[in-house]
């Protein structure tokens, strides 16, 4: 790393390291970076899958099936679940994680 620290990795950690580095078309530095940082920070790792493709076919399948919902639906369906409507926050769910399937399946 750019400060001399060093990270001494087992073999196993090092085939793992790459081989994921390389399905997210990363080079093994910046997915070591990502992984160190939302380890950190608790967040998700800031990895975007390279592929537009998988996206794309998601999308059209949606589409060809009509199984899609208005834009101004979507957005009141995620203020509901926000909580703006009395309902509990998502962060109140997670907290009961039985209440979850409640607030998905009844909405």
């Amino acid at each position: 790393m750019a400060d001399g620290f060093n990270v001494p990795l087992a073999p196993e950690q090092i085939a793992q390291l790459k081989a994921g580095a390389e399905r997210y078309g990363l080079s093994p530095a910046d997915y070591a970076a990502a992984l160190i940082e939302a380890g950190l920070t608790g967040a998700p790792p800031k990895i975007v899958d390279p592929d537009p493709a998988i996206d794309h076919a998601i999308a059209e399948e949606a589409i060809r099936t009509g199984d899609t919902i208005p834009w101004p639906e979507f957005r009141a369906r995620l203020r509901r679940f926000g909580g703006r409507d009395g309902r509990p926050s998502p962060s109140k769910l997670l907290a009961r994680p039985e209440r979850i399937s409640h607030a998905l399946i009844f909405g």
